[in-house]
């Protein structure tokens, strides 16, 4: 936008001359969006061939509950909704069950006629959540990292499709925000190109995790993501959402230590292999200084925000700090830029301490209960006592891409927990994936809970997604779905995210670690998966011409593969340790072969090549701005992830079963591990 350029320049960001290309594809000039403007240019990019056939009305809330009812009306189908993200979740629901279509992360099915249907009755549903929220700030490394304005602009109206009216946007543009508020203080720009890290790492940064990881990078980059993030607050503004910005909690350079030596401000450890940012106490008058720097900052380039994200000691840290204090003393910041702020803290690890919230204004509060799926902390502790919280699920770790979802958790347990008398202030659900575009089924339901007080049927429920996934269905495709929920998005599902693919483990006899923490057992019968494969291949003539059936039949083929994968490397295990070297040759032989045909599959889809992620990385920088420095911390995120050596306890976290990740990097990998031992069964010392 060309307001966040010029403020840009004013805060001392750059100069006229400094603006990237990636600045200028961001800038644009605005006329005023009206809430019926809004919907219907949602509408005209989804479909536009029909955008002309809907009629628009806004209607009051059911009380505090959010609201959207459609029906038909002189031949136009008429959506109404007490907000944009409501109205929206009115037309998607439209389109899933008048239309049969699906609108998803990885691919859309829209097949409309001509004219399209009429509804036969009103379908009017409120929602018991008055917030529905979305986003990890890990997701905006894991799979948001490099993207563009076309890729965030299709994002957000996803996001308004799904009712989604409390995204999180915290993380892109924070180096602008500490560039200004750096020169501010009078800090020197080594120590700038020193704290910032690459965009592949700025989810642990804005969590006070680490510092400059995967920099320095150009000014033309900081520049940019000012100017996408500008674009990315206005649209969520504009669809009725409020993003929930960075909120100052005390995060600081470690170089302000020395540069402040009158000042609190702590070392805080190390996290993973990392030394942490330092803290600057909130106790300590001179927060208060920093903190109005930082608001007056962030403000210039963003706006107001009615919603702040940030939690101090987020998976450790330590510093010698009065929690009770600093809970009152952070609030009050967010407060002083913005009476209306509330502050919105992850309950993950034992946070938020009790005495951090000990003082803070329960009605200016929001706590996420993360992992709501596997390890619910509102039972724990008395419905956070009377703080407002949203009931969350993680699913998703490392932007892994195992087929996973724990269905039957996520259709039961938020009606369950918001009709329970000990829930204390449930105001919202939450879905915050470390990494997104993966298990579009699982996403799918749970977006659809916000608008539910009944669990569905999850059988009707996985059979009815079927057909608008294809826009068609056969008995075949309906059984091997109905596998599918009994399988890798069943019951038994809920650990730690997805079991993990011994392609990507880190080479090893027994017991290979795909990543630090992993397993790489399957709760589900695998015979049973790979029939659901084999009914699918065979349906797969009947849909050549449906994207969605493509994509869905490569990822179970992946999957299928995987699972086989087990069983080949324990094959290959036993005849090693029987020393049989023929059978130990037979075996690895097709293990090895198993990862180039793997690779092979996951080429024919382009929601599985490494490729494009590389590329995207070095579309933010020229040559001379560092765009190989840009690709390598790229690389560096889904492999080794930090620094090499023992110390990476984070290595292999975020892998990924991408073509060309699995020739390239994997199968190398595990040939060398497999060659060292065919030189041991033959006597020689490797």
């Amino acid at each position: 936008m060309i307001r966040v350029l010029l403020l840009s320049i004013l805060a001392g960001l750059s100069t006229p001359g400094d603006v990237s290309a990636g600045a200028q594809d961001a800038a644009e000039s605005t006329e005023e969006v009206t809430p019926e403007s809004a919907v219907r240019d949602v509408i005209g990019r989804l479909i536009p061939a029909h955008a002309d056939a809907f009629a628009i009305e806004f209607i009051p809330p059911d009380g505090q509950k959010d609201v959207f009812e459609y029906d038909g009306a002189d031949g136009r189908v008429v959506l109404r909704g007490s907000s944009v993200p409501s109205l929206l979740a009115g037309l998607n629901w439209y389109l899933k069950y008048e239309c049969n279509c699906h609108v998803s992360w990885t691919g859309d099915q829209l097949r409309l006629p001509d004219k399209l249907p009429m509804p036969a009755r009103k379908v009017r549903r409120a929602s018991p959540f008055r917030y529905r929220y979305i986003y990890n700030y890990c997701t905006f490394s894991y799979t948001m990292a490099f993207w563009n304005w076309p890729r965030w602009e299709r994002e957000l109206d996803f996001l308004a499709l799904n009712g989604i009216n409390l995204p999180l946007a915290a993380v892109v543009g924070q180096e602008a925000v500490w560039q200004a508020v750096m020169r501010r203080l009078r800090l020197g720009e080594n120590h700038i190109s020193e704290f910032v890290p690459s965009p592949a790492f700025s989810a642990w940064w804005a969590m006070g995790n680490l510092e400059g990881w995967g920099g320095p990078v150009s000014q033309s980059l900081i520049i940019g993501r000012a100017a996408i993030q500008g674009r990315i607050v206005a649209r969520m503004r504009e669809l009725g959402m409020e993003p929930v910005l960075q909120g100052f909690y005390g995060m600081v350079p470690r170089s302000m230590i020395e540069r402040f030596p009158g000042a609190k401000i702590h070392e805080t450890g190390q996290w993973c292999g990392f030394e942490r940012p330092a803290m600057l106490d909130p106790n300590d008058p001179f927060f208060v200084r920093v903190a109005k720097i930082w608001y007056d900052k962030q403000q210039a380039l963003y706006g107001d925000a009615k919603f702040y994200g940030g939690d101090p000691f987020h998976e450790g840290g330590n510093a010698d700090i009065d929690l009770t204090g600093a809970g009152k003393a952070i609030q009050k910041a967010m407060l002083d830029a913005n009476p209306d702020a509330s502050w919105v803290l992850q309950a993950w690890q034992g946070n938020p301490k009790p005495e951090l919230l000990a003082q803070t204004r329960k009605d200016r509060t929001l706590i996420l209960d993360l992992f709501g799926e596997s390890d619910p902390q509102w039972r724990k502790r008395n419905g956070f006592d009377g703080h407002p919280w949203a009931w969350c699920v993680i699913s998703n770790f490392g932007g892994n891409v195992g087929m996973y979802g724990a269905a039957e958790k996520v259709a039961i347990h938020p009606i369950e927990a918001i009709n329970d008398a000990a829930r204390g202030n449930l105001v919202g659900i939450g879905g915050l994936p470390e990494g997104t575009e993966t298990n579009a089924a699982f996403w799918d339901l749970l977006f659809e809970m916000p608008w539910r007080t009944e669990p569905p049927n999850l059988d009707t429920w996985f059979g009815r997604y079927a057909g608008r996934r294809y826009g068609k269905s056969t008995p075949g495709v309906q059984q091997a779905w109905s596998i599918l929920k009994d399988t890798v998005y069943g019951a038994r599902q809920g650990s730690a995210g997805e079991p993990q693919s011994v392609f990507c483990a880190r080479p090893a006899l027994r017991a290979p670690q795909a990543r630090a923490w992993g397993s790489l057992a399957r709760a589900y019968d695998q015979r049973e998966f790979a029939r659901a494969w084999s009914l699918l291949v065979a349906e797969a003539d009947g849909f050549k011409t449906v994207d969605t059936f493509s994509h869905d039949l490569v990822d179970v083929t992946r999957q299928a593969l995987a699972n086989l994968g087990v069983m080949y490397h324990r094959n290959m295990a036993d005849a090693f340790e029987a020393g049989d070297a023929a059978a130990f040759d037979k075996h690895s032989r097709a293990f090895l072969e198993l990862i180039l045909d793997q690779d092979q599959l996951l080429a024919t889809d382009h929601h599985f090549i490494v490729g494009n992620w590389l590329r995207e990385s070095r579309s933010w920088a020229s040559k001379e701005e560092g765009q190989d420095r840009l690709e390598s911390s790229a690389r560096a995120l889904i492999t080794t992830w930090g620094p090499r050596g023992p110390a990476s306890t984070l290595r292999d976290y975020a892998n990924r079963e991408w073509s060309g990740l699995l020739s390239g990097f994997y199968h190398p990998r595990w040939k060398r591990f497999v060659d060292e031992l065919k030189e041991r069964l033959n006597g020689r010392a490797p």
